[in-house]
């Protein structure tokens, strides 16, 4: 995929998670840190661990 491509899409699916309900934005964060502690694969785990602070979910890496 062209960067600038993912970039623009990586950008556009944060702008539609970060519309959502605090409630629902709380139970997409839990299922990611479960998905990340159980994800065997190192570069998986890390962006999934990464992915909120990335897209601005959330305002440091711990969450």
């Amino acid at each position: 995929m062209d960067p600038d491509s993912a970039v623009k899409m990586m950008e556009s699916v944060g702008w539609v998670l970060l519309q959502l309900p605090s409630d629902q934005r709380q139970r997409l964060l839990q299922g990611l840190a479960d998905l990340a502690e159980s994800e065997q694969d190192p570069a998986r785990r890390e962006f999934l661990a990464s992915f909120p602070f990335a897209i601005g979910m959330v305002e440091n890496r711990e969450g």
